[in-house]
């Protein structure tokens, strides 16, 4: 694996509450996404070397892509999608799992729509 990673994940709660499972969960997709995403040269022709996704835990699920202006000191993608607290307050591990991976896996099909970047391994994962 190369010293910088193509995709961190990580997360914040907007309301009072956390979810147990969601950092070693977050790293887990971090490390099964990576070599695909090395292996199909996600970020070779990108304006970023880096997507610093953000899952904010709040009242509501919008899975709809916020984006901010690359950072160009890093070189990375910042956005964030949110996710509603309480459906992972007591969810098993396995379903944090499930719905971070949908996610992630949506994020970075819009990503790769906007930025015109292959996309054909994630499509066949989500479907």
């Amino acid at each position: 694996m190369s010293e910088k990673r193509i995709l961190l994940i990580g997360g914040v709660s907007l309301i009072k509450g956390r979810v147990k499972e969601a950092g070693p969960v977050m790293k887990e997709i971090c490390d099964e996404l990576e070599p695909l995403l090395q292996d199909i040269g996600f970020v070779d022709s990108a304006p970023f070397k880096t997507v610093s996704m953000i899952i904010r835990f709040g009242e509501k699920t919008d899975l709809t892509p916020e984006y901010e202006a690359i950072n160009k000191r890093y070189n990375e993608l910042p956005v964030a999608v949110e996710m509603e607290l309480a459906e992972f307050r007591v969810a098993s591990k396995d379903v944090v799992k499930s719905a971070f991976v949908k996610a992630t896996i949506d994020v970075l099909l819009d990503i790769a729509k906007k930025y015109d970047l292959p996309s054909e391994p994630f499509e066949m994962i989500k479907s």
